[in-house]
Order: C-alpha cells, then structure tokens, then sequence
C-alpha cells in the first residue's frame, strides 16, 4: 500500500497538471466559441410576447425592462412605487416596446400577485406565459395569528 501512495504521489500531480495545460485552453476556446454562435445566431425572439416584470421601479427589474422593450415585448411592470414605475413605463415605451402596463403591487402579498397575473391577461387578452421575471424579493414576510408564513410564501403558485 506503502508502494501505491508513494507511486500516486510522485506520478499524480505533474500527470494532473500537464493534463489541464493541454485540456483546459481548448475547452475554454470551444465554450468562448459556442456563446458567439449562440449569441449571433439563436436569439431569443420576445417581439410581442408578454412579459411580467416585478420589481421594476429600480435596480435589475428596471433594466430588464429596457432590455426587453428595446426587443418590442409588452410589458407589464409591477412594483410598489408607481411614480417611479411610470417614468419606467414611459422610457420602455419610447425604447421600442410596444406596450406597458404598470401595476402598483407588493409580492409579499398573495392577492397582488394573483392581481399582477390578472391585470396582464385582461390587458392582452391572452396568458403572460412568455415570460415572469420576479425579480423584486420580499425584505420580511410577517405572519399574523391567522396567516402562516407558508401562506404568504405561494405568490407565484396559483
């Protein structure tokens, strides 16, 4: 057993690193070149599609809204400030979407998100299944004597 170590030892790491000197660099140019392709070639279409997103007043939401309305989605753009939701909503439409609904809304709460989902179908007559990005979280979520916290934690499960 003594023979086998010592043998591992001596024949494992030069073995190991002359190994990821010669495998690594190709690997990385072969993913560096599968994200050109799939960057050129097959991106993703949203022109018309609706897409929910929450948290969108500021920070990552807001900008996912300029990204997906300089592709031509619909919007819907929920938040719990609405005067900065509208200047949001008002810069998306100038970018190039083709519309934007703004609902003032807190996820924490159930019935809001249920009101999210239903405001974007009664808008565009159709499902919002293209796309929900929630990218707004719940600081706390408090739990009164006749709620359970798991009750408030189904937002996105209707």
């Amino acid at each position: 057993m003594d023979l086998i170590n010592w043998g591992l030892n001596i024949v494992a790491p030069p073995f190991t690193f002359f190994s990821l000197c010669l495998l690594l660099p190709p690997f990385h140019l072969l993913k560096f070149l599968l994200f050109v392709l799939r960057s050129l070639f097959f991106t993703e279409d949203v022109a018309g599609k609706v897409v929910i997103i929450t948290g969108a007043s500021s920070g990552i939401g807001e900008q996912l809204a300029y990204e997906y309305a300089r592709r031509g989605a619909c919007l819907v753009l929920a938040a719990r400030r609405g005067k900065s939701l509208r200047e949001v909503a008002d810069m998306c439409l100038e970018v190039g979407s083709s519309d934007a609904v703004t609902i003032t809304a807190d996820v924490s709460d159930v019935d809001d998100c249920k009101r999210i989902v239903d405001s974007a179908i009664s808008h565009f007559g159709r499902s919002p299944r293209s796309i929900i990005l929630p990218t707004a979280h719940p600081q706390q979520i408090k739990a009164t004597n006749e709620d359970s916290p798991s009750e408030h934690c189904t937002c996105c499960t209707w």
